[in-house]
Order: structure tokens, then sequence, then C-alpha cells
């Protein structure tokens, strides 16, 4: 987890630099096969292939230098996708009106999904509407968060509930 904090400092600082910002970083560092898989995302748009390869390029050479990563790896830098994680809370305010499954902790320990409508957020806390009721979840007890884009429509497409376009016969 140590490394983990270090690489993700490391890699952040590099990626402003470039311009984008760091979404998620994971490292799978044990087995024989190791891998740093980094999601990243512009300020200015849509993350591109291009966006892509500048990044692993730049990053490439720089961690190649660093002695953070121990061995040979592999690197992959991709787009946060249409469910892209939310692990900031200024994702949750970028994206307030957007429809969330967020993974928490209650009060007692125990994990609990709530997939709903963000409506607030703050650096201490995240509000989601969840079948009509106001759920608040201290930032600090979320384990895991995603937007839902499979809940999104867009009748004037034709687009189902789930995304896909209606199968016509």
């Amino acid at each position: 987890m140590e490394l983990e904090r270090e690489l993700e400092c490391f890699v952040s600082g590099e990626l402003d630099a470039l311009g984008y910002e760091l979404v998620k970083l994971e490292a799978y560092f044990t087995g024989r096969r190791k891998t740093l898989r980094l999601f990243i995302d512009r300020p200015d748009g849509e993350v591109t292939i291009d966006d892509c390869v500048r990044a692993t390029k730049a990053l490439g050479l720089v961690l190649d230098g660093v002695a953070t990563v121990p061995g040979p790896y592999n690197l992959e830098i991709s787009s946060p996708g249409a469910a892209r994680p939310l692990t900031k809370p200024a994702h949750f305010a970028r994206f307030r009106g957007e429809r969330a499954r967020v993974e928490y902790l209650d009060e007692a320990g125990g994990k609990v999904t709530a997939v709903g409508t963000i409506t607030g957020s703050s650096d201490e806390a995240v509000a989601l509407t969840v079948d009509g009721i106001e759920c608040v979840i201290a930032f600090e007890k979320i384990l895991k968060a995603n937007l839902k884009p499979e809940d999104r429509r867009n009748p004037e497409r034709g687009d189902s509930r789930d995304g896909r376009r209606p199968q016509r016969f």
C-alpha cells in the first residue's frame, strides 16, 4: 500500500505536467505478471488514444529511471470510460446530477451499496438521492464508487434503459 501511495504521488505530478489528471492507479506487483494500470482524464475534453500513447511514452521513460517499481512490469494507460471511477471529492462535484453506484461501510462496519443520483458533495461527504431519500455518505467510508452509465437513456436515439438500442424487426 505504501508503494501504491508513493507511485500515485509521483505519477500524478508527471501527469499534471502533461496536462492530464490521474483518476485512479491500480498496481499489481505480486506474482509473475506485474502491472501498473492508470486511468487518466483531461480537464478540457475526452481522452483519446493519442493521449494514452503520449502519457505511456512519457511515463514509461520516467518510471524506468526510478527504482520505485520492482522489476519488469506492464504499463497500461486508458481513459476512465463511461463507468468511470469516482475517487476524489472533486469527481462527485463534477458529476453532480449523474447516477452513481457507491460501496461504503455503514456505522456497524458492514458493506453497503447505494445506487442513486449525486446531489451534492464536499471534502467530507457525498450526498446521493436513492429512491427519493437523500443518503449522506462520509467520504472516508467509501470503498468504491463509479458512475452508472447504463442508467442513462437517450430517447432521441432510441436507446433502451440499459444503453443499447432496441432491436428492430
